[in-house]
């Protein structure tokens, strides 16, 4: 499968359509999650992400279940949800709205309340999307999922409130998040991906060019890039770690979509390796009828490890942003 990854030439218009078909039957067939090391929660970011590769009628199911879930959810679930209404506003009543202004405000009272003296928002052990037990405290991805909900109220209500909240977020983050490059957690150097998250939900975060060195350092050989096409989600110095040497389809499609953002010409040859690779796996890496995740082992063997609805939708992003497309 290794060669197949690396070499294989495929039809990428093909498998933008075999995706649309997977994710919408994955939908209706309820297996558009893959459970997660550690936990069980199937109301998490994964699939509120998925929302703009759907179909409107499944959309309206996923938004509806949202709506009518009375307790405070994740900030990464609230805030990957809020991603896809900002892209979806336009499709939605002024009745509809005030639904989902309500459902935010809620949200962001709560998390507004959690908030550290710094302007951060801390995280939860169960909120760590790797399960590794490992990221907790201040989280970078976090941080650009909340400002996703700062977005979302600010186009809902007209209120300047929210930017003057998003404001000093951003300022906050600059100043407890950066160094050498951009941190994945406050106080720690390690160099993981949750880096290409933040910057796909959130670039203005940062300035450009300290995305630029950041994913410099992302990139080397000896960190994060796989040859054939991915990235370690940890740091191969790093990979003592039960999480290290894994490669997530989603957090790969994620990073060539930022990267294209950031600068495409510079950074054509890992587009368009990932870009390849995900268009294989949706093609021919397939468990019970479905693409699956990859788990790269120190030796560069390829192997599936369950199913993600999540890497299909951003796949279709991916190939969207690429070919012009609206969501």
């Amino acid at each position: 499968m290794i060669e197949t990854l690396q070499k294989e030439k495929v039809d990428i218009g093909s498998a933008y359509k075999k995706a649309l078909s997977f994710l919408e039957r994955s939908y209706l067939e309820k297996k558009i999650f893959m459970t997660l090391p550690k936990t069980e929660n199937q109301l998490s970011w994964f699939e509120p992400l998925c929302i703009p590769a759907l179909s409107p009628h499944s959309r309206k199911e996923i938004i509806k279940k949202y709506l009518l879930h009375e307790k405070p959810l994740p900030v990464k679930a609230i805030g990957a949800f809020a991603w896809s209404i900002i892209n979806l506003m336009d499709q939605f009543s002024d009745s509809e709205k005030a639904d989902l202004e309500r459902h935010f405000s809620f949200h962001e009272e709560y998390f507004d309340r959690k908030m550290n003296k710094n302007g951060l928002l801390p995280a939860e052990i169960q909120e760590n999307w790797q399960g590794d037990g490992l990221r907790t405290g201040i989280l970078i991805e976090d941080q650009a999922l909340y400002a996703k909900i700062l977005d979302v109220l600010q186009l809902l209500t007209g209120d300047q409130m929210y930017n003057f909240k998003k404001n000093r977020l951003i300022r906050a983050v600059r100043e407890n998040m950066d160094g050498a490059y951009i941190l994945d957690r406050k106080d720690s150097l390690e160099i993981r991906t949750n880096n290409f998250i933040a910057a796909y939900f959130a670039p203005e975060l940062f300035l450009r060019d300290d995305w630029k060195k950041t994913f410099e350092a992302a990139l080397r050989t000896n960190e994060l890039w796989c040859d054939w096409g991915g990235l370690s989600i940890l740091s191969h110095i790093e990979s003592k770690y039960e999480t290290g040497g894994q490669s997530w389809f989603f957090i790969n499609n994620l990073a060539a979509t930022v990267l294209y953002r950031l600068d495409n010409s510079k950074y054509s040859q890992y587009i368009d390796k990932v870009m390849n690779s995900s268009s294989a796996n949706v093609f021919w890496q397939e468990h019970s009828g479905r693409p699956c995740e990859v788990t790269v082992s120190d030796g560069g063997k390829v192997q599936v490890k369950g199913l993600f609805g999540l890497s299909l939708a951003t796949f279709i992003f991916l190939y969207r942003i690429k070919a012009n497309k609206n969501f």
